[in-house]
């Protein structure tokens, strides 16, 4: 970089002294910074002024930037590192909360199960309680129909051996013979009843 700025430095002092020469000839100096008797203590100066515009900058001012851009380089790094970790918890929440999601899904499919074969279960109980109730209900009565029914036919047959007797002695004119008589009117309620 030095020998491109001394370079370039090189080649203005040659235009600005072919310029001065040329001006001189002509006898035309308008300008001083022109006038070819002043190029040496002008570019001395310029050149303490280069030199010490160059120490100034290469001392302080391009220090300070280079921290300056650092320090932005560096917040710039932090802020991408900050959002990285974040977008990587988020990440890992997100997964957490699918995960839990999908375990409590399961859970309420399991316990809905569950309540649902103990309510078979118990509905099952319940139901083969009410039907043993029922059945024994229903057999109880059966025989108290079936002893209301004996009841019923052993009156009908003392109220049809009691009418038989009197319809045999109104019409024989003599009583009838009990064991006779018993035995047709059982025959015959036997026969009838099915």
């Amino acid at each position: 970089m030095r020998r491109s700025v001394s370079g370039a430095f090189a080649a203005g002092l040659a235009v600005l002294v072919a310029n001065g020469a040329v001006l001189a000839k002509e006898g035309a100096s308008g300008m001083p910074q022109l006038n070819y008797h002043d190029f040496a203590p002008q570019l001395v100066w310029l050149s303490i002024a280069f030199v010490a515009l160059y120490f100034v900058m290469s001392r302080f001012a391009v220090p300070r930037i280079e921290e300056t851009l650092a320090k932005r380089q560096a917040k710039i790094q932090g802020d991408l590192d900050a959002a990285e970790k974040a977008n990587e918890e988020t990440r890992a929440l997100v997964a957490d909360y699918e995960k839990r999601l999908a375990d409590a899904r399961e859970d309420a499919r399991r316990l809905t199960r569950e309540r649902g074969e103990a309510d078979s279960a118990e509905a099952a109980a319940l139901f083969k309680d009410l039907h043993d109730r029922l059945a024994k209900q229903i057999g109880e009565a059966e025989r108290r129909i079936a002893a209301q029914r004996d009841d019923v036919m052993a009156g009908l047959e003392h109220m049809a051996r009691d009418i038989g007797q009197e319809v045999y002695a109104k019409i024989a004119g003599q009583p009838a013979d009990q064991g006779a008589l018993a035995g047709k009117v059982t025959a015959a309620i036997k026969g009838g009843s099915r």
